[in-house]
């Protein structure tokens, strides 16, 4: 009889062991086909080729040369993978557009070119937590055989509320969303009071914007 009962004992073991299973599949796959909106994931379009004028000689900004721009973005692609909307993600059609027109706008740095990115990123996009920028620049003039020089930079926009203690997008500029929340000056006054120069997140600051 003993014997008996471990056996059944093991076998309703397995079969709850395999039940469990494909609940944790079911599970997965579920948020596989409908991710959470906060979900993130890095979108980037990389190898974007230019001809451009950049360059401290003034042989290079006559002549011009060839550029090569990559770009990732950080954000929040539940929404869109749900939906299936180009409105509800960051188009990256509009990412090279951005690049094109600082790169049409001849600078003697490169460093210069990749700040001028990340800028009209930030006015063209309010949800990035975080950009990576990359600017090469093929067969640099140096008195030698050179491939590239390139220079990179990774920005992170995610910051803590000091009221809620919740992380949030802020770019601390006047391209950030918090710009748009009318608060009175009173109010403001009251914040800066309270929390400083740091920002607030979006549901904390509508309480003060009543």
């Amino acid at each position: 009889m003993g014997g008996k009962t471990r056996v059944l004992y093991a076998v309703d073991r397995k079969r709850l062991g395999e039940r469990r299973r494909r609940l944790s599949f079911a599970n997965r796959l579920t948020i596989l086909n409908h991710p959470p909106a906060h979900h993130m994931a890095w979108i980037a379009l990389e190898n974007m080729q230019f001809y451009a004028h950049h360059g401290v000689y003034e042989a290079e900004q006559a002549i011009g040369g060839a550029f090569v721009v990559d770009v990732h973005i950080k954000t929040k692609v539940g929404k869109a993978a749900g939906s299936d909307a180009v409105e509800d993600t960051l188009n990256y059609e509009t990412v090279y557009q951005v690049c094109r027109q600082q790169m049409d706008k001849p600078r003697k740095l490169i460093e210069t070119v990749l700040y001028g990115i990340v800028a009209d990123l930030k006015h063209a996009f309010g949800n990035m937590e975080a950009v990576r920028v990359r600017v090469k620049k093929c067969h640099p003039p140096v008195g030698g055989k050179v491939d590239s020089a390139w220079v990179e930079e990774e920005f992170d926009f995610t910051s803590e509320c000091p009221r809620c203690k919740s992380k949030f997008v802020c770019y601390s500029d006047d391209d950030c969303w918090c710009r748009n929340v009318m608060v009175l000056p009173a109010s403001r006054e009251t914040i800066q009071r309270q929390y400083g120069k740091k920002c607030l997140c979006e549901n904390c600051l509508k309480i003060y914007a009543g």
